[in-house]
């Protein structure tokens, strides 16, 4: 039996449709089993879930990452309200903000954290000055209030995305019936709108619940030692430093199940919610000014202006620090381009680092754009035509590698690395891999999205005229299937320029990327030098973010 996707042919066995199942078992479900396969024991479970320690850091990972989730959605509501239901001045760029989540890279989220909030940061300097005193006024970082601050500014956006995406689908209707009955504006919240928006809500806390489940790079570095360690760390430190690999693969194997049961309930959400909302069209938007009238335009106001404050002020505090430079340890600080000639220089060590970790950076980040590009475009083709029995599971087995931690992939390349010959340990094209493995999915999501809204009355004119598969696909499909490729590249670059997760389990000194080089800045407090590293990094990922504002995000 033949059917038609846009132009190629599926038959049982078809390899050109084999190759993306051929390429996840050999990079993702290989490397997983090789994990599962030490891990599968009574006895390592038995002895992980009755260690006091093990269990303090299962249930802290979850702690954190409920407060981390609860405090990031209640932070995007107001902001889901405003996009759902108004239209102001600038709405496009706080619409674009939704995306950073997706291609910030979290160490720059921690550097611009630590530049910002820290002892001697700008925030308390400038408290100090104010007040007039000499202590800091703020002690925020290597502690809990660092975590769930760090993420959620950094996962604020997603609840943003996604709530306002269901509420601009709600009916203004029911809600202003209540309010001529004489509800209140809590009342009418409580009672008719949250129940229509749970779903959304829904959603968007599964998946800032799996993003701060997974998360490394802020709990590594703003946790600031064992109390706030999480699965993410534990597993790193046992195999990077302990060498500890079944006890790091039992931790990753217990981390897997749980960030796939978060991962299930974020599908289902996800699915109800489309469900419930399939038909109906996007309310109207009123101007902003309407708020001004109901006394919450002032609030409005305040909400945005605090939110650019939140999101320019870390980034900026990088920027700013980039050019400065202290003479001496207690010597002042002052404006200089010293850092940038320092590492623009090969000559010098630290130039030699930077050199080579950009070019490592925009190497790897190149190839992670063209497999990913290949491998999830022709998936979303499959997936799209794969409607009825299967599909589901199809798309689970493809979309499996959203709920499974890069560390953790990262462990199981360390681990199937160690069979193959001397020397192979450290080579770029795994670290691609385990990029690729990340990227993909965003890929799928991405051209997925553009080919859903492509009428399938165009193959069948073309085909009318006599143009063969082939070229039906070259020249009808592929230029409509075109934003959707562009919007995937500018998402697997900038996972790849940002990933650290997996890269910093198998990187060498001659592996290093941005990220890496940043973080061993970081641990030897060279803050001045991470920040010119962290310009350049927001320089690549902003090339990525302008082609997703232009070209269109993942869908939702």
């Amino acid at each position: 039996m033949d059917q038609n996707t846009f132009g190629i042919r599926i038959r049982k066995g078809n390899i050109f449709f084999l190759i993306p199942l051929i390429f996840l078992f050999l990079f993702f479900y290989f490397p997983l089993g090789s994990i599962l396969s030490e891990s599968l024991s009574l006895d390592a479970l038995r002895s992980i879930l009755t260690n006091s320690y093990y269990l303090r850091v299962i249930g802290f990972t979850f702690y954190q990452a409920g407060l981390s989730t609860l405090f990031a959605v209640l932070l995007g509501l107001p902001g889901a309200y405003l996009l759902a239901r108004y239209s102001f001045p600038g709405k496009r760029i706080v619409k674009s903000v939704t995306t950073i989540p997706f291609v910030l890279p979290s160490i720059l989220v921690v550097l611009g954290f630590v530049l910002f909030f820290g002892n001697n940061g700008i925030l308390n300097r400038g408290l100090m000055a104010l007040m007039n005193r000499e202590e800091p006024v703020l002690r925020v970082l290597y502690s809990m209030k660092a975590i769930i601050l760090a993420h959620g500014f950094y996962n604020f956006p997603v609840s943003m995305r996604l709530i306002s995406s269901v509420w601009e689908k709600v009916s203004p209707g029911e809600a202003e019936a209540a309010r001529t009955l004489g509800a209140g504006r809590a009342r009418v919240f409580f009672t008719v709108t949250l129940p229509q928006i749970l779903p959304g809500i829904a959603a968007a806390a599964a998946l800032i619940f799996l993003f701060c489940f997974l998360s490394f790079a802020v709990v590594l570095v703003l946790g600031g030692g064992p109390k706030f360690t999480t699965l993410e760390v534990e597993v790193y430190r046992l195999a990077k430093v302990s060498v500890d690999f079944k006890t790091a693969g039992t931790l990753a194997l217990i981390g897997s199940v749980l960030s796939l049961l978060v991962m299930y309930l974020y599908i289902r959400a996800q699915s109800l919610s489309a469900r419930v909302f399939s038909g109906n069209r996007t309310a109207s938007m009123k101007p902003l000014k309407e708020l001004f009238r109901k006394k919450g335009g002032f609030l409005a106001v305040l909400y945005l202006v605090v939110l650019a404050l939140v999101i320019a002020a870390p980034l900026g505090g990088v920027i700013l620090q980039s050019f400065q430079h202290r003479s001496g340890w207690a010597g002042d600080t002052g404006f200089s381009l010293h850092w940038y000639r320092q590492l623009l220089e090969p000559a010098s060590p630290y130039g030699r680092t930077f050199l080579t970790s950009l070019k490592n950076s925009l190497l790897f980040g190149i190839s992670t754009v063209a497999f990913s590009l290949f491998i999830g475009t022709l998936i979303a083709l499959f997936l799209h035509r794969r409607n009825g029995r299967g599909s589901r599971v199809m798309d689970a087995l493809f979309m499996l590698p959203m709920g499974i931690s890069p560390v953790i992939l990262g462990l199981g390349y360390l681990k199937s690395i160690r069979f193959l010959p001397d020397g192979i340990e450290g080579a770029w094209i795994f670290i691609v891999l385990a990029h690729t493995v990340v990227a993909y999915p965003f890929v799928v999501r991405a051209v997925g999205a553009v080919i859903k809204g492509i009428d399938p009355a165009l193959e069948e004119a073309a085909r009318t005229l006599g143009a063969g598969r082939t070229r039906v696909f070259v020249t009808v499909i592929l230029p409509l299937i075109r934003p959707g490729l562009l919007a995937g590249a500018a998402f697997a670059f900038a996972i790849s320029a940002g990933e650290m997760n997996a890269t910093i389990i198998l990187s060498g000194e001659k592996t290093m990327t941005l990220p890496i080089a940043m973080y061993r800045m970081i641990s030897s407090y060279n803050f001045f030098g991470a920040c010119v590293m962290g310009v350049f990094l927001m320089i690549l990922c902003s090339g990525a973010f302008f082609l997703i504002e232009r070209f269109g995000g993942i869908g939702e």
